[in-house]
């Protein structure tokens, strides 16, 4: 099969298109015919040789992709047959004519989405999901405060908030970032490079001032709103413990 394969580390002139062993699904894994793969940040440190594949994943970039079921490993009982479409959460080997995935990682593509639609949704689409309804419950009418509001998480995270009814704000290290994400969606926008966002989103929100003690700078993407949370996706950073409930 055909991979995109660099030789080593450096710019994208160095990816070029290799032919490969074609994978075949081991114990509990379908074999996906790829139709689309989405890039991620970690395929461009992986890439520029910052990044390492987790032991054991594919060392042919791609984390999420979407195709059709092509083959079934031995013991797939779930409800996967061939040619069935789906996407995928990978832990590599996406940019390529076929990847394999354990079972319990692919899933339909909801109705109206275009293969390369799909393609995306896996990685940073849930990701964003999870943490706005699985961790931070968030509700119509809280505050949500995206860090990286232009990553990948960040401008999906801007537009789940808003279908949830909730006001997200941003941060990001550029006036064109912060552009960007006020066409997504953001109400707000901070640039953490010139000004504290802390302040400066106490400010936009109204909060009283010593709700946001707990507050440091960090390049994490935790969630700022009205129920305390001691989640940290990145680097570290919890909410306060005290009344943050935007008025």
């Amino acid at each position: 099969m055909i991979a995109v394969h660099f030789d080593k580390p450096g710019g994208p002139e160095n990816l070029y298109l290799k032919e490969v062993a074609k994978p075949s699904p081991g114990e509990g894994e379908v074999l996906l015919k790829v139709a689309a793969s989405a890039l991620n940040r970690a395929d461009l440190l992986q890439r520029q040789g910052q990044y390492a594949p987790p032991p054991g994943a594919s060392n042919i970039l791609g984390l999420e992709a979407s195709g059709h079921v092509a083959e079934l490993g031995a013991g797939c009982q779930g409800p996967w047959r061939v040619g069935d479409p789906a996407m995928a959460l990978l832990s590599g080997g996406g940019q390529a004519q076929y990847v394999t995935v354990p079972a319990e990682l692919l899933m339909p593509i909801p109705a109206g989405l275009t293969m390369c639609q799909a393609a995306a949704i896996p990685e940073a689409w849930l990701t964003a999901f999870q943490l706005l309804h699985l961790v931070g419950n968030v509700r119509a009418g809280d505050s949500v405060l995206i860090h990286a509001g232009a990553s990948g998480v960040g401008t999906a995270a801007i537009q789940l908030a808003r279908m949830a009814g909730a006001t997200p704000l941003v941060t990001a290290g550029s006036q064109e970032k912060l552009q960007i994400a006020e066409k997504l969606g953001a109400a707000a926008g901070f640039n953490y490079k010139e000004e504290d966002f802390s302040e400066a989103t106490l400010k936009f929100t109204k909060v009283q001032a010593d709700a946001g003690e707990g507050f440091h700078r960090a390049n994490s993407a935790p969630l700022l709103h009205g129920r305390p949370s001691t989640f940290t996706a990145g680097s570290g950073q919890s909410l306060p413990r005290g009344n943050s409930r935007s008025p």
